[in-house]
This record gives structure tokens, sequence and C-alpha cells, in this order.
């Protein structure tokens, strides 16, 4: 809701002249009259001030401020669709009314998101530098775009950012906001570019800067990638997901040496997480010291018992000393879990080929060859910071 009724409603419209008013007493006990009915909004005392609200109707029915005032007054009272019918009939009294553009976005908010960024945009096009507008578009834009996506329409979500980017197209945290929502619909490449703008605005920016190496490593660009997430950790050290980040970078980039400090570093931050403790597993298997894998390994699974890239890891333990029953079990599970794992359908193709099952080993090549050919760089990392 509102930050402060007084300031959304009452000192932006009278900074518009509303009628003329001959009478320069009258005025002045108008604007009292306002000032003492926004207070009582601030006090939370709406009765009062409906009361006094109604005497200035009465008076003069298409007062702006007046019909702001008591829309407010109604919106506090859950009394919406009566809300929507003053801010309006405020608006068509006034229509550079910045306040009543404002809580009518606020009023659209969460059904209508759509039209309260469209609000927000009038109230932003008489009043371009207040705050408070500013803000509820950051705000609801943001948040309607968040649900679009929750409930599956990754378009909708970039539908909404856009709406509200074009209103303030050189605003770095709708930039980064809609940077997120077209890299959830797999537009890498715009992200990129919006994140970008919005580092050029606002130079020392960690949400920007993280994004931006998500985006980089979705392209494969590995360097750029690591740059950008070794810079982001410097501005936040104590992030575990960050850390983790740039060691599944560096391994990406076949840096095992240099990624092993940074999950470590991501472990301690983080001690009940899986995922750094699982690529320590794999960078140990990948130098040959077997039993200090299978111990990361087992310590996932304590945690995960599902968790397919342990399995596979102890599958590919078992496979290679021998123990052709056991990999078979560990890798048919970690396929079964994760479909779209090559390494897991490729270890269980050797296992099954050693086994003398030749069919189903052929098949199993087959899906781990396909997986191969669309195989690319991704990280299970949140979105933003």
């Amino acid at each position: 809701m509102a930050r402060s009724p007084w300031r959304l409603t009452f000192i932006l419209a009278l900074a518009v002249p509303l009628f003329c008013t001959p009478d320069q007493s009258a005025r002045e006990d108008r604007v009292e009259t306002l000032k003492q009915a926004a207070k009582l909004i601030d006090d939370h005392d709406l009765a009062a001030a409906e009361g006094i609200l109604q005497k200035l109707l009465a008076a003069r029915s298409t007062d702006p401020v007046a019909l702001n005032l008591l829309g407010y007054v109604r919106m506090q009272q859950q009394n919406t669709a009566e809300a929507e019918k003053l801010f309006q009939r405020a608006i068509e009294g006034n229509p550079l009314l910045p306040g009543a553009h404002l809580n009518l976005a606020l009023l659209y908010a969460n059904d209508r998101p759509e039209d309260a960024i469209a609000e927000l945009g009038n109230a932003l096009a008489i009043a371009p530098e207040d705050t408070d507008a500013q803000q509820a578009l950051r705000r609801i834009s943001a948040a309607a775009a968040a649900a679009s996506a929750g409930a599956g329409d990754k378009e909708k979500a970039l539908a909404l950012m856009l709406q509200a980017h074009q209103i303030m197209p050189h605003d770095p945290e709708l930039l980064v906001d809609t940077a997120l929502a077209a890299m959830d619909k797999g537009l890498y490449r715009d992200g990129e570019k919006y994140l970008l703008d919005a580092l050029r605005i606002r130079s020392n920016f960690p949400r920007a800067t993280y994004a931006l190496a998500r985006a980089y490593l979705a392209q494969n660009k590995l360097l750029p990638a690591e740059e950008q997430m070794r810079k982001y950790l410097a501005a936040c050290p104590d992030d575990a997901t960050a850390q983790y980040g740039l060691g599944y970078i560096l391994v990406a980039e076949q840096k095992p040496d240099a990624a092993r400090p940074a999950f470590e570093r991501s472990l301690a931050l983080q001690p009940q997480q899986t995922e750094s403790l699982f690529q320590l597993g794999e960078i140990a298997l990948q130098e040959g010291h077997s039993e200090q894998a299978a111990d990361r390994y087992a310590k996932v699974l304590e945690r995960d018992p599902g968790h397919a890239g342990a399995l596979t890891g102890m599958g590919i333990i078992a496979f290679r000393a021998g123990r052709l029953e056991e990999a078979q079990n560990r890798l048919q599970t970690a396929a079964e879990r994760a479909p779209g794992y090559y390494k897991a359908h490729y270890y269980y193709a050797l296992t099954l080929r050693k086994l003398g099952r030749t069919e189903e080993a052929e098949r199993e090549f087959h899906i781990a060859t396909n997986l191969q050919k669309r195989d690319k760089p991704t990280m299970d990392l949140a979105p933003g910071q």
C-alpha cells in the first residue's frame, strides 16, 4: 500500500491547478480541510476523514483531490469497487492528478498488473521524478512477472517487464528484472544487452554483475562469465551460491585446481548444501582419487538419496572396480531420475555392454549420443541476488 496518502494524494495534487476559486478565503479553507482529512488518514481515523471529505464533496462534487482522498479511504476499507470509481472520477476531474493514477495502480496491482503499470506510466508522465511512483513501478512489475513465471507463463512475465521498461527505459533495476525475464525464456543475448545497459548506468551493481555472469555462462562465454562472477564476489564474498557458481565456471574451463577452493568456500558458508560437495567429488574422481570421491558422493546421498550426479559418480567407481551389478543399479537409477544427464546414460551403456546386454546398451548409447550433441554449460543458480 502507499507509503503516505498525504504525499501521494495531496501535495502532488496541489502542485497542479485544479479549478479556479475566485474567493481566496474559500481556497484557503479548502486546502486546510484537505490537510485535515489527509492527517486523519495518516492517523488511521478513516471515519473522521470520510466525514470531512463528504462535506467537501457535498459542496463541490467534482473536487478531484477530495475524490482521490475518499478513494484512498475506500481502498483502506477494502471497498475496491467504490475506490476505483472515486479514483476514476478524480482523474476525469483533473487528468493531471498523479496521486489518483498512482492509487489506481495500487488498486489494480494484484489482479490487473497491465492496467496498474499503465496507470503508473500516466503518473510518471505527469511527475517523472516521483520516487513513490518509481518504486511502485519496480515493485508491481517485478511481482507480477514473478507470479506469471511461477504459473508457467514466461511470455507474459517478459511482456510485463517490457511494459515497465518502456516507461523507465534507463532504470537499472528494471533493466535487470527485464533481463532476468528474457533469460528465463532462453533469450540470453537479449538479457546480456539489458544487463550491460544497467551496468553502464550503475557500474557498481552486484545484482546486475551476477546476472551477467549467468548470461555469459548460458552462452558458453566462459572467460567473461568468470570475470563477472569474480567481480560479484569481490563485492559479496560470503555468497555461497556465487562461490559455487565460480567453481562451476572454472570446472567448465577445465581448471579444477582453481575450482576446488571456490567449492570449499561455498561449502563452508552453507554446510548443508549438496552441489559443492558433489563437485568436489567430481574433481576427486577426475584426479583419480576414487576413495575421496566416493566419500564425497556418499555424503551427498546421505542428504539427497536421489541425487543423480552422486549416483552416477558411485556407479562409475563401481564400474571401474568391476562391481558391475552395483554399477548397473546405481546408473540405472541415475538415468531414470535424470533422463537428460549424458554421463549417467553413457556409463550405464558401458555397464550393460560389459554385462552382455547388447541391445539395451545400444539404446543407452543412442540416448547418450543425442544428449551429448545438445549438451551445453548450465548452472543451477538463483536467478538474481
